[in-house]
């Protein structure tokens, strides 16, 4: 009894199959094993009793009991069903939409900002860079399971079998994309391998949207100095008589310009951040001016026979304007003691400045004559058959303007324009008497302008001030010196400041360091009591963030085509009534093809080939089981 209940016994169905009444019958027997086969029952020789009882296939649309089968769906009855079917690919084109938000909040709030610093030390770089990435992911992930239900849509009507290899193709990655986009030619499906393919730019495109340029930053004032006026404010001389001469940093500004001129420099400006601007200012200032004039230079009566001179020898020599320039030198007949390094300089009328230099009574005027060519033999050159190198400089006050500007640490300053009276500096009244020098009239310069404030246009070198400075300067810069006189007994100091002279050669580069350190000191506020600030400002240069937004919007508009892409493709899934296999290989298993060869070989290329000429179509047969059926070739 035992085995006729074994026998009789059936296999039950799983509890989740719908009732055996609402099935549709599939008879099949089970496959032989030692104990149970097709010969044990009666009749077979084997065993005794009824033969097995038939088993029911399940079927696939057996465990789809939410959805019934396709003909009994639709897009409102079964709404949530139609979502859930597809929550995934909703879920990540929202993740891809969410990551293009999150780039497109951090770079509206950084742009034009200087670089933030966000948490664990990312750059915007590194944060556009990750959301850009899981944008693509997230919306790749749309887009192939996408374009893999478009293939069971592409099988409702008879297609090559290869083509289930395109799809799968184009799933995988841009290669696949294409080639499907060129055999099928279906709109929605161009649509998907277009995104497919320029997926692959996202990212070097994400990596263009941010820049990091330079820019100069205002954060504090900068101050220059400028002079209105110039007045040392100390006695001239001391209570016996003796002259004192200008103030000690003047003197120091002279013997800096004098001694060191590749030395000398404008003011500098306060600017603690290396970067400053200022707007032109005016200022009282020293200014130069040189001219050569060697070839307007005359002998005054030279001898006609140098044999007989013995003993003291004089020289003048005549300049333009009628001034004249005479010194003594020694002449000994076996040794010509009078070069071949001698300088004279000599203060020379204004008159003659105004004629020559076309300045007006300068604060002081020289002629410099320099014997270069004059050689210990008479024959190589002497003082009456050799014309001097001559200069005629000038120093004078006047009014410059300039532009002061700091970059990286290094001051330009640029004398945008400068201006003297014509009438000059007024003449000083001075005279040098017992009692001192005394000066009656204040130098004032003012600015041809009607339109401006007087006050802030009038530049003033006090009478007393200036009488010293021009005396000091005449004594100080005014001599000879012959380097070939021999010292017999005793120490003999040459004078430093003829030195200098005697080894200029470029004039107008040293008076205009002279000119240049004077001006320095006089714009000093620090020094100079009548100095003041002029302010500009300071600024610091600063790497910012700059959004090039143009780049953002391949990123963009793949997130959105890829949501238009989804959406066709749900909608268009609905519409034929389709289940949601996508990219499931179980579809391809359990609704397998019927109607193919059996004997196409195990290779690859076999199996190609045989793809490549059948055509098979997704229909549903009378039990409502979905198949792929061969068509034919």
């Amino acid at each position: 009894m035992a085995a006729q209940e074994y026998y009789l016994g059936s296999v039950p169905s799983p509890t989740f199959f719908p009732p055996a009444a609402q099935q549709q019958p599939h008879l099949w027997q089970s496959p032989p094993s030692p104990q149970f086969n097709s010969g044990a029952y009666p009749g077979s020789g084997a065993y005794f009793g009824a033969p097995p009882k038939p088993q029911y296939e399940p079927l696939i649309h057996d465990y789809e009991s939410s959805g019934g089968t396709p003909q009994q769906r639709g897009p409102l009855k079964n709404f949530p069903s139609f979502i859930y079917n597809w929550w995934i690919c909703i879920l990540s084109v929202f993740a891809s939409l969410c990551a293009i938000v999150a780039i497109a909040g951090l770079l509206i709030l950084v742009d034009g900002k200087p670089i933030p610093r966000l948490p664990l030390q990312i750059t915007v770089n590194t944060y556009v860079s990750f959301f850009a990435k899981i944008a693509e992911g997230t919306m790749l992930v749309a887009v192939n399971e996408s374009i893999s239900q478009l293939k069971w849509l592409w099988f409702r009507e008879p297609r090559r079998l290869q083509d289930i290899q395109l799809f799968d193709d184009a799933s995988r990655g841009p290669f696949g994309a294409v080639r499907l986009m060129i055999r099928t030619k279906a709109g929605l499906i161009v649509l998907g391998g277009l995104v497919a393919v320029l997926a692959l730019a996202m990212d070097p495109f994400s990596q263009m949207i941010v820049s990091y340029p330079s820019r100069s930053v205002v954060t504090r004032t900068a101050s220059v100095g400028r002079a209105q006026a110039y007045d040392s404010g100390l006695p001239w001389q001391l209570e016996s008589g003796l002259l004192l001469g200008p103030e000690f940093n003047m003197k120091a500004a002279i013997y800096d310009g004098l001694f060191k001129p590749g030395a000398v420099v404008d003011y500098v400006p306060l600017c603690d951040t290396g970067n400053c601007t200022f707007p032109n200012f005016d200022s009282l200032a020293v200014c130069s001016k040189c001219l050569d004039i060697t070839q307007k230079v005359t002998h005054d009566n030279p001898p006609n026979d140098l044999t007989k001179l013995d003993g003291t020898m004089n020289v003048s020599y005549s300049l333009p304007g009628g001034a004249q320039v005479g010194f003594s030198v020694l002449y000994q007949e076996q040794q010509l003691a009078m070069g071949p390094g001698i300088v004279v300089t000599s203060e020379i009328p204004y008159t003659v400045a105004k004629q020559v230099l076309d300045l007006q009574d300068p604060l002081l005027s020289l002629a410099i004559l320099q014997f270069p060519d004059v050689k210990q033999r008479i024959q190589d050159g002497n003082y009456y058959n050799t014309l001097p190198k001559t200069q005629q400089c000038a120093l004078y006050f006047c009014v410059n303007t300039y532009n002061v500007k700091v970059e990286n640490g290094n001051v330009t300053t640029t004398v945008v324009s400068s201006w003297t009276s014509e009438y000059g500096t007024p003449t000083v009244g001075a005279a040098m008497e017992p009692g001192g020098m005394n000066g009656t009239k204040n130098a004032v310069l003012q600015l041809p302008n009607d339109d401006v404030d007087l006050n802030n246009h009038t530049y003033t070198v006090t009478a007393g001030t200036l009488a010293n400075l021009q005396a000091w300067l005449i004594v100080t810069l005014s001599g000879s010196l012959n380097t070939s006189f021999s010292v017999v007994q005793g120490v003999v100091w040459a004078n430093d400041e003829m030195v200098v002279l005697n080894q200029t050669t470029d004039w107008d580069f040293l008076m205009g360091a002279l000119a240049k350190a004077m001006t320095t000191y006089i714009r000093d506020p620090v020094q100079s009591k009548f100095a003041n600030y002029v302010y500009g400002t300071a600024s610091r240069v600063e790497t910012y963030v700059h959004v090039q937004w143009h780049w953002i919007m391949l990123p963009t508009a793949l997130v959105g085509m890829s949501i238009l892409f989804l959406g066709g493709t749900m909608m268009k899934n609905e519409s034929k009534r389709a289940l949601a296999w996508k990219s499931s290989s179980l579809a391809l298993l359990f609704h397998g093809l019927e109607g193919v060869r059996k004997n196409t070989g195990e290779g690859m290329d076999q199996m190609r080939d045989v793809a490549r000429k059948t055509r098979v179509v997704l229909i549903q047969s009378h039990n409502g089981e979905w198949k792929l059926r061969n068509t034919g070739f």
